[in-house]
């Protein structure tokens, strides 16, 4: 068997020139050197991300891939297995957590990981030695001989083939890893140099610990992960990590998932977040996205150049000309939008693979189980990605039955996924102790985009002109769509359109799968544009849209592949030059992101607004608080976050809403100015919150300390930084640390 025969086992229908090779190794060079930055330069701990990748693999990819097999999944590709093994072992492993709360002991999340992982391990040893023996190649391996004799267009012997399939399976495993990197597509590898370059531009190259630097800056929402990630690793119900009596579980599942090796390893939450963070998102995101044009397009070669368009498009630009909110949240995984994304792509695959079995008559249990785990995972990664999902899922299901192309017997399964979205979004992640901050309406015509940097003067100038308010909503939407997928828009609409009419006429074939993509790039179109949910959390609905309309473009080009008429030249010429003019907002956005990062790797440099900041002294009090105090200590602290107090403004709710020091000392902090999850309307409830906790820090409040008690306040964190409060230290107030920019008084009893 040649060499080109062997890549083949590989799936790659990659270039193997020189320029190729080339290409691969320096991307391979520039991960390397990102690697060696995270760690030299940002500090990251090698043994703790070596740890936590190890951890990955052998308590989540690995009995993913055991389940698959236990299922009856036989995916075509690797980067299929990689991904819906990935998602499965996830979802396998938020069910251990969960039993593990329930029988109180780490035992069983020890050992269920590396069990399945042998149990795995074993299977492949075993069924790889039979082929060696028998000489009997699996289906998989006899396609490949086959393909092989086509490409040296000779037959072979039996005998030639059985010696070429023994070779292939016994062949060394440096063998084997040259084989699978010179398959690899050129601009895969590109695709994935550039995902780690923005990712670890958004996180670790933002980042330096309290440890190293004497002042970091830290994103908000980073803070809020790393307290929901320290509250999980210590048990379920999860109290907020902030305000004592409430109940955060929006969204939790990947916190969850950060969360167990800080459990049973001693990792930090800040290690999982900012230096083992940026390469799992790469790693789902780009291997779900690669496996998703590979088993949905007809043209699987292109999968990598696919994925390469797709990160140039520098999709759904806002705010800035070279910004794009997507990829921010995407590659930030700014609430988990990355692995959310990453889960609706492996439920494409993974409903194509049940829906063949289901169609040709059997209920495909097995397979169905991993379906619905995977869709229970997606919704407790991102609810709004689950209930995109399951809508697309019923809307797919009855315009098959007014096509008659769809069987009525599918209702049970879809009962039955319904059931298990509603078991995580409503009794999971909808628990005592929440409150929705979207205001009085559940609707909001086009309220999202307000986050667009067009808006403004858009409307001024269309309000000049007279325009009736009908037609401006029309203007903002067709521009807003624009925007929303740059340099897909064009050939997304079209393609669209064009389906629908060849499906409808019923001059294409009714593919479930496929027709499942449609609905849920139009549900979550439709649901970003009318709902008011969370503030702009709606946006996730249309991230649902995003990241499917380059699979929808990508389908009408290669529909349209023979058709060399003037107007498909236009729309292809009209595409590059879009596309072109995307990645070029995109480099100017990475050049300024990379000298932002050497700005940060200065532990010497200011540290800027020190309302949005940590200083070392700081942290070296919280991890006082963390070695010195009982876990469920209650903190009272006048760190008021993302705005001076004089300029706090009770009424916006996104104002001094989080507490870093709760974040590092694992503990509960009260109330405070924050008011986190209350609506504007309750803002005379926050003004109550903030005077009640500026008591705490009144020297001449001699009531101060039986308030505290009253409250079930154990200590009083006084920032010197911000509050000038001189010493509170009385009957009441125990002194029991003190540096230069905290105090930490004890409540008597």
């Amino acid at each position: 068997m040649n060499q080109e025969a062997k890549l083949k086992r590989f799936g790659s229908h990659a270039s193997y020139e020189p320029l190729g090779t080339v290409v691969r190794l320096a991307c391979l060079a520039a991960c390397l050197a990102m690697i060696l930055i995270a760690l030299f330069v940002y500090r990251a701990s090698a043994p703790a991300v070596l740890t936590a990748i190890a951890f990955m693999i052998v308590y989540v990819q690995l009995p993913g891939l055991f389940w698959l097999r236990t299922a009856g999944f036989r995916p075509r590709h690797i980067s299929t297995a990689l991904a819906t093994g990935f998602f499965t072992g996830w979802a396998f492993l938020t069910l251990v957590y969960f039993i593990t709360e329930l029988i109180h002991t780490n035992a069983l999340l020890y050992i269920a990981g590396p069990v399945c992982t042998l149990v795995w391990i074993f299977q492949r040893v075993r069924g790889r030695r039979r082929k060696v023996r028998t000489g009997a190649g699996s289906a998989d391996l006899q396609r490949q001989a086959d393909s092989s004799n086509a490409l040296n267009n000779m037959p072979a012997a039996a005998e030639d083939q059985t010696a070429s399939l023994k070779r292939t399976v016994s062949q060394g495993f440096p063998q084997r890893l040259r084989a699978g990197f010179l398959s690899l597509s050129p601009a895969l590898c590109v695709f994935l140099t550039g995902a780690l370059l923005y990712t670890m531009l958004m996180t670790q190259y933002l980042y330096l610990s309290p440890e190293v630097d004497h002042m970091i800056t830290m994103n908000p929402d980073k803070g809020f992960h790393l307290g929901l990630i320290n509250s999980l690793s210590h048990g379920w119900p999860l109290e907020c990590p902030w305000f004592s009596g409430l109940y955060y579980n929006y969204h939790i599942f990947t916190e969850l998932l950060y969360s167990v090796p800080v459990r049973l390893f001693g990792l930090t939450a800040d290690t999982m977040l900012f230096s083992v963070g940026p390469y799992l998102t790469v790693y789902c995101f780009g291997v779900s996205l690669y496996a998703a044009f590979r088993e949905m397009c007809a043209r699987p070669d292109r999968a990598g150049l696919y994925c390469l368009a797709l990160l140039l498009s520098n999709i759904f630009i806002a705010r800035g000309i070279d910004q794009s909110i997507a990829f921010l949240f995407i590659f930030r995984n700014e609430n988990v939008a990355g692995y959310g994304v990453s889960g609706v792509l492996v439920l494409i695959i993974l409903i194509r693979y049940w829906y063949k079995e289901h169609a040709g008559g059997g209920f495909a249990w097995r397979k169905f189980l991993i379906l619905l785990a995977v869709l229970m995972l997606v919704t407790g990664i991102k609810g709004p990605f689950g209930v995109v999902a399951v809508a697309a899922l019923w809307g797919t299901w009855v315009l098959g039955l007014i096509l008659r192309q769809a069987r009525v017997r599918t209702i049970l399964p879809l009962l039955l996924l319904s059931a298990g979205f509603y078991v995580v979004y409503a009794i999971i992640l909808g628990s005592k102790g929440q409150s929705a901050s979207a205001g009085e309406s559940l609707i909001a015509l086009a309220n999202i985009i307000d986050i667009t940097f067009y808006k403004a003067p858009l409307v001024a100038l269309m309000k000049s002109m007279g325009l009736p308010s009908v037609l401006r909503y029309a203007v903002l939407l067709g521009i807003f769509t624009v925007f929303l997928l740059t340099a897909f828009f064009l050939p997304f609409v079209i393609g669209y359109i064009r389906e629908l009419i060849l499906v409808c006429a019923k001059k294409k074939a009714f593919d479930f799968p496929r027709v499942f993509v449609y609905a849920a790039s139009l549900v979550g179109f439709i649901a970003m544009m009318l709902l008011n949910y969370h503030g702009h959390s709606q946006i996730y609905f249309g991230f649902v849209t995003v990241f499917l309309a380059p699979l929808i473009a990508f389908w009408f080009f290669e529909d349209m592949e023979g058709n060399r008429g003037t107007l498909m030249r236009i729309i292809r010429g009209i595409f590059i030059v879009c596309l072109i003019l995307s990645a070029i907002g995109l480099a100017s956005f990475l050049a300024g992101e990379m000298g932002e990062a050497a700005r940060s790797a200065d532990p010497g440099a200011p540290g800027g607004n020190r309302y949005k900041s940590i200083s070392h002294k700081e942290y070296e009090a919280m991890r006082w608080i963390d070695r010195n105090t009982p876990r469920d200590a209650l903190l009272a602290t006048d760190r008021y976050y993302t705005v001076a107090p004089k300029n706090f403004d009770v009424a916006d709710r996104w104002d001094n809403r989080y507490f870093l020091y709760a974040d590092y000392a694992n503990r509960i902090c009260y109330f405070a100015g924050a008011g986190y999850n209350l609506p504007a309307r309750d803002w005379e409830k926050r003004l109550e919150r903030i005077r009640t906790n500026d008591r705490f820090f009144d020297p001449a409040d001699e009531g101060r300390g039986e308030l505290a008690r009253s409250l079930g306040i154990d200590y009083v964190v006084v920032s010197k930084r911000f509050t000038k409060c001189g010493d509170l230290e009385n009957e009441d107030y125990e002194l029991c640390f003190s540096n230069k920019h905290i105090d930490i008084y004890a409540i008597t009893d």
